[in-house]
């Protein structure tokens, strides 16, 4: 029962593909007689999984791999799966819907200002960059962010985009099959 409802809740639709409202896991008259937090542990933990699995789309044979290391009945696992391969298409449908959009970058400019006099000799002022980001956002629109910064601080910004990038391009590169 506890299986059923989290995948319902998960896709919006019971076993049989039917469109269903969300159901409070406290409602199901079946796990009445079970301790609530372990119930809502129990839903919390199978809704996390379920949903990391289809956003990851790790294969099948790591999904039954991990079920079976938790100890889970094999009639269970097969449970499990059945409704996974079932609604995976919906998670991941669901999950792409439900992020975070990030803004996209338009462009950059950057400026040195740098104080040329000084009233006391005593003062040396240190040079600083102004960076100004064009970012456009999907919530708040078209935006301009300045930040200002150091030499060392933008040295180390540099390092930091840069570090991110080759990530980022080892993430996206096809991998070589050995």
């Amino acid at each position: 029962a506890l299986v059923k409802a989290t995948f319902r809740n998960a896709c919006g639709e019971d076993t049989k593909g039917k469109k269903q409202e969300l159901q409070s896991i406290s409602e199901i008259k079946e796990l009445s007689d079970v301790d609530a937090v372990a119930v809502k542990s129990a839903h919390a933990a199978l809704t996390t999984f379920v949903y990391e699995a289809a956003k990851t789309d790790v294969p099948a044979s790591q999904i039954i791999s991990s079920l079976e290391d938790s100890r889970l009945p094999e009639a269970r696992v097969k449970a499990i799966m059945a409704l996974f391969e079932r609604c995976k298409g919906i998670l991941r449908k669901v999950l792409s819907r439900n992020r975070m959009p990030f803004p996209q970058l338009l462009g950059t400019d950057w400026r040195l200002d740098k104080t040329m006099r000084s009233r006391t000799v005593d003062q040396v002022s240190e040079p600083v960059y102004i960076l100004s980001l064009r970012l456009k956002d999907p919530v708040k629109g078209e935006r301009v962010v300045q930040i200002s910064c150091n030499h060392s601080e933008l040295s180390d910004l540099y390092a930091r985009v840069k570090s991110a990038t080759a990530r980022v391009e080892r993430l996206v590169r096809p991998r070589k099959s050995k």
